[in-house]
């Protein structure tokens, strides 16, 4: 999957070579006792080195290990390559060098500045795709975690009850979610479960219902989470193909996204979905292309 983006992200291996990595954190990070500390520091001072390159060079740690730290400087949550607990299609939680990692980050700035015409922050997105396959919810994954990785308080919120991904990208059981907040009238708490990434809960699509589509009729699913949107920095919400049914659950969320695919989403199917959304209030922050 590839998506367009023009800004530049800075890489871990960037921090280390410029000297983001402070020498004092990365010896408590990674456990150096002051001997081993003092001969990094007397190999720094001869070659010139930054202190994690020195430490490479001596072979006291790994290039992984260092990244590692810088990450966990920085305040990311990052997880190590094939942790049971997220799957790897969320690759902005394993590799923040990851191409698509780093254009999930444009993404995640170009949300940041985002205001409501009140001149306030966008707290609630929903992401739409058209012929867009599972990428919607592999991107919504990923920007949720981007956005767990810088601090914000993130809630994700699977409302594809088509076709649900979120509970199987994020390990998660599946018994209790959306449908269960939209049917008995719950908090989102009750059923907001804490992911393997700091900072980021999920609420998952729940257990399949008959009435899908009603319950996500004349903006329930916005009236549903505005309650904890003075718990979360961040609601984000994937609705899923941009059926008739997933524009309604957009609406009365402060923006959204819309995904689509390449050379295969048709012009007048998209007018006629910008139509609608505008129709209904709802904000376009931007576009995806996917191939």
């Amino acid at each position: 999957m590839r998506l367009r983006s023009g800004e530049r992200q800075t890489t871990a291996a960037e921090d280390l070579r410029t000297g983001a990595l402070d020498r004092q954190r990365i010896g408590d990070m990674l456990n150096l006792d002051a001997t081993t500390t003092a001969a990094i520091v007397a190999h720094q001072a001869s070659t010139g080195r930054l202190f994690g390159e020195a430490a490479i060079e001596l072979g006291i740690v790994t290039a992984d290990q260092v990244q590692r730290a810088v990450e966990e400087q920085q305040g990311f949550s990052v997880l190590e390559a094939g942790d049971p607990r997220i799957d790897p299609l969320v690759v902005s939680a394993f590799d923040p060098d990851d191409s698509l990692a780093m254009s999930i980050r444009a993404l995640r700035a170009m949300v940041t500045g985002a205001k409501r015409p009140d001149g306030t922050a966008v707290k609630s997105i929903a992401m739409l795709g058209l012929d867009s396959g599972a990428e919607t919810a592999v991107l919504a994954a990923n920007l949720a975690v981007a956005f767990a990785q810088t601090g914000y308080l993130t809630l994700l919120v699977d409302a594809d009850l088509t076709n649900p991904q979120h509970h199987s990208l994020f390990r998660l059981g599946n018994r209790a979610g959306l449908t269960t907040l939209l049917s008995n009238a719950s908090r989102a708490e009750a059923v907001a479960q804490q992911s393997a990434i700091k900072r980021l809960s999920v609420v998952t699509s729940g257990p399949a219902v008959p009435n899908a589509s009603e319950l996500l009729d004349r903006r329930r699913l916005a009236a549903g989470l505005e309650p904890m949107l003075d718990d979360y920095d961040l609601v984000l919400v994937d609705a899923g193909d941009a059926s008739e049914g997933a524009v309604s659950a957009a609406l009365g969320l402060d923006a959204s996204i819309l995904i689509i695919r390449r050379d295969v989403t048709e012009t007048r199917v998209l007018s006629r979905l910008v139509d609608q959304m505008e129709t209904g209030g709802l904000t376009i922050l931007g576009t995806i292309l996917v191939d």
